[in-house]
């Protein structure tokens, strides 16, 4: 694992997926990536309550010797949510619904080690959010995009040969 890059995308994948797995009353209905959150956007077809994980950028890089790098990688969780459903909440008002949800997102993360399958020295760091998310976003309908952005420290090393 210290030479995969995207190992704590895969790792905070599986653990909001366990998150997701809990039902309905923690507001995540499922857990997607990059690549879904571009087709759900080109299509319009949206999916309530699923997040997206996305990688945005690795900061801070520097090395050490030849044989590691050491980096921030920024990871966003994108949240979809319909606002105007007045089944879902109060006058109409989903965003209710999903600042609980968003609030939950980030306490879930936030602080959060990479364990299990995942767990590897190179990523021993916790999970923080971010001082720069990215802004959120709208598309017809009433659908709203919240993304949260969390970081983590990383050290890779060489494979040796």
């Amino acid at each position: 694992m210290a030479t995969d890059l995207f190992a704590p995308r895969k790792a905070l994948t599986a653990h909001l997926e366990k998150l997701a797995a809990q039902g309905a009353d923690v507001g995540i209905r499922g857990v997607a990536q990059a690549q879904d959150l571009s087709d759900v956007l080109s299509s319009g077809y949206h999916n309530h309550g699923y997040v997206y994980v996305t990688y945005d950028k690795s900061r801070n890089i520097s090395t050490q010797g030849a044989n590691s790098i050491k980096s921030v990688e920024t990871y966003t969780v994108t949240l979809a949510w319909r606002n105007n459903r007045p089944d879902r909440a109060n006058d109409c008002h989903g965003m209710d619904d999903a600042g609980a949800v968003k609030a939950m997102l980030e306490f879930y993360i936030h602080g959060w080690v990479i364990d299990g399958d995942y767990a590897s020295p190179s990523t021993g760091k916790p999970f923080t959010l971010s001082e720069n998310p990215p802004e959120a976003f709208y598309r017809p309908g009433g659908w709203a995009y919240y993304p949260i952005a969390f970081e983590i420290p990383v050290t890779r090393i060489r494979p040796k040969p």
